[in-house]
């Protein structure tokens, strides 16, 4: 909870100032801090009236007396980035400060806050912590005696490769039984989920019921039956398959769990949120790339690697947010110069704090992408799918930057794929379906790929309904289609060819996709396609 300036003391502001000061992630300038000081001292003497550019510019600055701020910006060039500063104090030596000194947009007079810390849930407040039990056996099982003992382990193996997830090895887990109101796991390992179920063979078939519990409460938080028929020949690759089909279901971003956790930070302000509350948030925002949650995201993230600078997730769900500062124009922090040079930067900090992380390898192969070195970036993605076969996002984004090189045979069954395996995974990645079926004249299916986009404030999504949409003659959907991309983008049709060759789109789908918007009633210059 934040009180404002009125009920904070004179020496108390000082006192802050000195500690803002002195402290070495204090990162700003000679010349900022003495910004910084200047209108500290200006406003606790009463003279807030006196706080504007010409006096900045002119008594901190040394600016001539004949300074025009209409003519010269340094004084808001130079206010970004004292404002940059400080967030970055308060995010490390700052984070314990119970007084806050902002200098809000808008202006430059300075703000006191105090600051009153707020407890968190405790699942907000580290990564869930899983506990899988040995399953119940239903029926005769001597032919297959191993079978479920096998099972329980390749499930283990296939959560283990979601790192976010704390995993209880195969030896605690065999060691335990099933039933799910027993007290000691809870009592000596403190797991935050158990996973139990039963498994059942039967002539020509198997099925695994599969219970997800909140081991704390009890809760039953998620159950399903998986089911194939029994091939003896096969029976070990079939129980690994559905052990992976189970842990996608459960480990997944937008899986059980990662849901389940998800509601305790729905609506937290993000300078209050945890380190793994911050991430869940991240999740929330990669679904749909919600611009007016995007800066929530990135303050709750860069506060989450200030405090936990080892924690690799963070450090590549912060780097994917700035991936999309770039990709999508996203309006984040206080103008960063360099957001693709920032994503490579923590991305590659993610992969060295833990090289096995599938995630971090994707941000990897994401920045790389961005910043214009494809095949450095596919591999990247490749090393991470290789880590992590389960993960379906990794998988759809690798179809995705395929379908844009136009290298349908590998495109095509990936995406395929994901979307077999994981149908709820965000529709964003049905762009590379979408591609496929234009490059290919089957207009229909491409609409019907491009209607299922669900990204509204991404002009991509706009873009293949135009295109798909003018190419069946419906004139009033694509007209609304291009209505919503100048909505997002004003000049977007004299760009789209230089912006679709900076994603790597091959260049025959970028003249096909120009020569549709521009039939579709978007401004495209005639040499685009």
């Amino acid at each position: 909870m934040v009180r404002e300036e009125q009920a904070v003391a004179t020496d108390a502001v000082r006192a802050e100032l000195a500690r803002i000061l002195a402290s070495p992630r204090f990162d700003a300038s000679d010349r900022n801090r003495h910004f910084l000081a200047h209108v500290v001292e200006e406003a606790l003497t009463g003279r807030t009236d006196r706080i504007k550019a010409y006096t900045i510019a002119t008594e901190v600055f040394g600016r001539d007396p004949k300074f025009d701020p209409q003519l010269d910006s340094i004084v808001r060039i130079e206010a970004g980035r004292l404002r940059r500063c400080l967030e970055r104090y308060y995010l490390t030596d700052g984070r314990t400060s119970r007084l806050r000194i902002d200098v809000p947009r808008g202006g430059y007079a300075p703000v006191f806050a105090t600051v009153e810390p707020v407890a968190l849930p405790h699942s907000l407040t580290s990564s869930p912590r899983v506990l899988v039990t040995a399953f119940e056996e239903e029926g005769d099982q001597s032919a297959f005696p191993s079978f479920t003992r096998g099972f329980t382990r390749s499930l283990i193996i296939a959560l283990t490769r979601f790192t976010g997830l704390c995993v209880f090895g195969v030896e605690t887990a065999l060691r335990l039984p099933s039933e799910i109101d027993a007290e000691r796991p809870r009592i000596d390992l403190a797991p935050d989920y158990l996973v139990t179920g039963q498994t059942s063979l039967r002539p020509g078939r198997f099925e695994v019921d599969v219970l997800l519990i909140e081991a704390g409460t009890g809760r039953a938080v998620w159950a399903e039956t998986f089911a194939r028929e029994l091939d003896p020949g096969e029976i070990i690759d079939l129980r690994n398959d559905v052990a992976n089909r189970v842990a996608r279901a459960l480990a997944q971003p937008y899986g059980a769990i990662q849901s389940d956790r998800a509601r305790d930070a729905d609506g937290q302000a993000p300078e209050l949120l945890g380190s793994y509350a911050a991430v869940l948030l991240f999740y929330a925002y990669w679904r749909t790339f919600d611009r007016e949650i995007v800066e929530a995201v990135r303050v709750g993230l860069e506060r989450a690697v200030a405090q936990e600078p080892d924690y690799a997730e963070a450090q590549a769900c912060l780097s994917l947010v700035y991936v999309n500062a770039h990709r999508f124009r996203h309006a984040i922090g206080e103008g960063e110069p360099d957001p693709r040079g920032r994503a490579l930067a923590l991305a590659s900090r993610a992969v060295e704090l833990a090289p096995n992380s599938s995630w971090a390898r994707y941000a990897l192969g994401l920045a790389h992408w961005f910043n214009g070195d494809a095949a450095t970036g596919l591999s990247a993605l490749e090393a991470g799918r290789a880590l992590n076969p389960n993960d379906t996002t990794i998988l759809a984004d690798l179809g995705q930057r395929y379908a844009m090189l136009a290298r349908w045979d590998e495109a095509v069954p990936m995406l395929e794929e994901s979307y077999a395996t994981n149908p709820a995974q965000p529709g964003s990645y049905r762009i590379g379906l979408y591609l496929y079926h234009f490059a290919h004249d089957r207009f229909s299916e491409a609409l019907a790929e491009a209607r299922r986009v669900d990204a509204p404030q991404v002009l991509y999504g706009h873009v293949a309904v135009a295109t798909a949409a003018a190419a069946l003659g419906l004139d009033d959907e694509a007209a609304d289609a291009v209505a919503a991309i100048r909505g997002l983008d004003p000049d977007y049709g004299a760009k789209v060819a230089a912006d679709l060759a900076g994603r790597h789109v091959a260049p025959e789908l970028v003249g096909l996709i120009a020569c549709w918007l521009r039939k579709a009633g978007l401004a495209v210059p005639s040499g685009a396609a």
